[in-house]
């Protein structure tokens, strides 16, 4: 079992993802994801817990967590073009939930799929900027 409770299949190192899925994914490291980031025309989507999410996220994304996909996707579905560019990331190396949110969205039509590599975990180490949900409140 993957450390959140999930089946464990780890193909190309994402666990819980089958090739088919990895395949239709581009990958990009923090310097190409930033490009991305800076592009109107791209949404950054975060995979991660909202907790997680409120206190720091990458400047621009929205919540669309892999715990709480159903919850979320009717509403995303309703703002977001099924041939818009998106670029999802998680934690870290080992999360696999930008993988897996990822294997939703295709499975529903959407066509443009970008993961950061190593997640939030690269971009923190990279420097780069965070920004934080206003109503954030660690109490």
């Amino acid at each position: 079992m993957h450390p959140m409770s999930l089946p464990l299949l780890v193909t190309k190192g994402q666990p819980g993802v089958p090739n088919w899925v990895l395949e239709r994914f581009k990958q990009v490291d923090t310097q190409r994801a930033m490009g991305l980031v800076n592009n109107p025309e791209v949404l950054v989507i975060d995979t991660r817990d909202e907790p997680d999410f409120r206190k720091q996220h990458i400047p621009g994304a929205v919540s669309l967590p892999y715990h709480g996909f159903n919850q979320r996707y009717p509403q995303f579905a309703e703002s977001v073009s099924k041939d818009r560019q998106l670029l999802l990331y998680c934690y870290g190396t080992d999360c696999g939930l930008a993988a897996r949110v990822g294997k939703r969205l295709i499975t529903k039509g959407y066509t443009e799929l970008t993961i950061l590599r190593r997640g939030i975990e690269a971009w923190k180490a990279a420097n780069l900027p965070l920004e934080t949900q206003e109503e954030y409140n660690e109490n």
